[in-house]
């Protein structure tokens, strides 16, 4: 049997991170392309050779959040390295997968994976940390849903709503896979701490259960008091707040003694509101 290439060795990292970061690019690219020819079926050594490229595209975009938006958690950090933002994008944007940059999911622009920076504001604003049980408002492909998993780990869990159909089941199937895994192999595992429900997010309260960190992934006009009713005692909201065609405003809800008080992180653009209540 040929010799597996070394692929996830230390000594393999060490060489990726010593890599000019454009041609760490451009290997990410080459790879791509043989994804796109390669179909459905992806060779396995290829899959591979992707998750492992992509991750040291992405030692440059931690180090980049870190140092313009930081200090953020080392957790945070780690998932933004760990976690292959390759596995949920469109196919054609594989090769901008590591760039801090939102990408469309779908042709109309009603749609987007946002830029990993801007989970990571959030999970910051909501101080998200291991045990945490977390809901996400607007699950997209599964990227924001994946870093929360992440972050809050095993004892932890995420139930993330999307009103979307196809990108409810795309994020489905794009979470199956334990973060890590070869993407090409036929072994399908669930996540356990992970939980896509096809919904609209405007009216998932009764199933948000008793977590109280709540992460709005689109913007909405106005703060709906059904969230703020649901949300519970210590409880704490983000979400990018503001009217369509106007600058959005990141606001953290936090709620004490019944009453809830936001705070103003500044500005953001978000994919708008796709309900129709």
């Amino acid at each position: 049997m040929a010799a597996h290439p070394v692929l996830f060795s230390i000594g393999f990292r060490r060489k990726m991170a010593e890599l000019p970061y454009e041609q760490r690019r451009q290997w990410l690219a080459s790879v791509a392309r043989k994804i796109q020819q390669g179909g459905a079926r992806i060779d396995p050594i290829v899959g591979e050779e992707l998750r492992e490229v992509a991750r040291g595209c992405r030692l440059l975009l931690v180090d980049s959040v870190e140092r313009n938006l930081g200090p953020f958690d080392a957790r945070h950090l780690e998932a933004l390295l760990e976690v292959p933002r390759e596995r949920f994008v469109r196919p054609d944007d594989v090769e901008r997968s590591a760039e801090d940059v939102p990408l469309p999911l779908d042709g109309a622009g009603l749609a987007s994976i946002s830029a990993p920076h801007a989970y990571l504001l959030s999970y910051r604003l909501l101080g998200l940390e291991t045990g945490d049980a977390l809901v996400e408002l607007g699950t997209g492909s599964g990227y924001g849903a994946a870093l929360a998993a992440f972050i809050v780990g095993e004892s932890g869990r995420v139930v993330t709503f999307e009103i979307d159909h196809e990108l409810a089941t795309l994020a489905g199937r794009c979470l199956e896979l334990p973060l890590g895994a070869n993407p090409a192999s036929s072994i399908r595992r669930s996540r356990p701490n992970v939980q896509v429900v096809e919904r609209d997010a405007m009216m998932s309260t009764p199933a948000w259960g008793d977590a109280k960190k709540v992460s709005v992934t689109f913007a909405v006009e106005s703060l709906p008091p059904i969230w703020l009713g649901a949300l519970p005692e210590g409880g704490k909201l983000v979400a990018p707040v503001g009217p369509k065609g106007m600058d959005q405003r990141l606001i953290l809800v936090t709620k004490h003694g019944g009453s809830t008080v936001q705070v103003d992180h500044g500005a953001v653009r978000y994919v708008s509101n796709r309900s129709v209540l």
